[in-house]
């Protein structure tokens, strides 16, 4: 097998895991109601069980670095995925409230584990490759909410049957997993020799400070897009209700389109010129948003989604890549306060929202990407580092 044909099968190997978590989130999304229905639970109840489930995220974050160490990045993606899988089954088959908080804390743990063993072997494979991927994997992921969100509506509609439907993409899942599991298991970083451990640097330190932050600000505003700009087009567009979807639907198409190229530009001007660049084009998409008409906001969210598609997967590729830091070490910080971001930005435009408008909170948002791109000229003009190289 040709070099180019072995790159291309660790690829789609690597990019299906990614695909695969998207299918599994993406079928719980779309039966949130029935399970509300069926466990008789309320929203706030609902908001308990999701806090539980980043509990258990954020302790398998901080767990997963010793044992991707221990058994290496490719078997730890496989252990969390299917690890995953099972536990998804478990959430529809939950029989009470107790048991799905009990098993949402597993999913997290999972999730977690997978955010650090999925996102340090991108790094392993571009490194040891020569390859530029993590873009395009996570590509996969947008592309996996889409087809939950489509073709999974559509089973939804046929079988009229949750539990059905969750070993039907619990099953695809597997088989997948089976396929393609002997082209990514083996993969891992490469131990080296024991070498004194250099002394600390602030300067490193705070180059993945810099980089969290930013991570987290996408994570933040992505969270609340996704949350909010039904709303948003509703009550402040005064948009039909009809149509009120096409925001996310638009910053969704983006995200998985713009992330599919995102590779090839990291590649021609280096991730931080994309990363600033990516914020620039979404200062842009939100003062569309802003303008509240119709079309225009739309297309405004369409546009914050091109932007925002490849600032995580850059920071994730900065973040293992900053020297004398461990690659699982930079991820793991990277991928836990992002998914704080994520979890966090929901409700805190809820708060400034109730508190003096939704207008007021999507500016907020506006000013907040307005400081990440600030940020990235903090990263870029960073003295004796490798970053502005990157």
């Amino acid at each position: 097998m040709s070099t180019s044909s072995a790159n291309r099968l660790t690829f789609f190997a690597t990019a299906q895991l990614f695909l695969s978590l998207s299918l599994l989130y993406g079928t719980w999304v779309l039966y949130i109601p029935h399970i509300i229905e069926k466990l008789e639970m309320s929203e706030s109840q609902l908001g308990i069980t999701l806090f539980f489930g980043s509990m258990g995220a954020l302790l398998g974050t901080f767990a997963g670095k010793p044992l991707v160490r221990k058994i290496g990045e490719g078997n730890m993606s496989f252990v969390s995925i299917v690890f995953m899988t099972f536990s998804m089954i478990g959430i529809f088959l939950a029989p009470s409230y107790f048991w799905i908080i009990v098993i949402f804390v597993f999913w997290g743990i999972g999730s977690g584990l997978f955010q650090i063993a999925a996102n340090s072997m991108v790094t392993v494979i571009e490194e040891q490759r020569k390859i530029t991927i993590m873009s395009s994997c996570h590509a996969f992921f947008s592309l996996g909410a889409l087809i939950a969100s489509g073709a999974g509506t559509i089973l939804m509609i046929l079988l009229d049957d949750a539990t059905l439907h969750v070993m039907i993409a619990a099953a695809l899942v597997l088989i997948l997993q089976v396929g393609f599991y002997k082209h990514y298991i083996k993969n891992r970083k490469i131990k080296e020799p024991f070498q004194s451990a250099p002394k600390s640097s602030s300067k490193r330190v705070g180059l993945l400070v810099i980089l969290a932050v930013i991570a987290l600000i996408a994570m933040v505003s992505e969270g609340a897009i996704a949350d909010w700009s039904g709303l948003y087009l509703k009550d402040v567009v005064h948009l039909n209700s009809n149509y009120v979807g096409l925001g996310y639907a638009g910053f969704s198409l983006a995200m998985t389109l713009a992330r599919f190229v995102g590779d090839y530009f990291s590649k021609k001007y280096g991730a931080v010129q994309v990363i600033l660049r990516g914020f620039i084009i979404s200062i842009i998409g939100f003062v569309l948003v802003l303008t509240n008409m119709g079309l225009v906001t739309i297309l405004g969210f369409f546009i914050v989604g091109i932007g925002f598609s490849v600032i995580v997967p850059e920071a994730y590729r900065l973040s293992a890549n900053i020297p004398h830091i461990d690659s699982a070490s930079g991820i793991a910080f990277i991928s836990g306060t992002s998914y704080v971001g994520f979890l966090a930005g929901p409700p805190l435009l809820g708060f400034i929202a109730e508190s003096y408008g939704l207008s007021v909170s999507f500016i907020s948002l506006l000013l907040l990407v307005v400081l990440g791109a600030a940020l990235v000229f903090l990263l870029k003009f960073k003295p004796s580092t490798q970053l502005a190289k990157s």
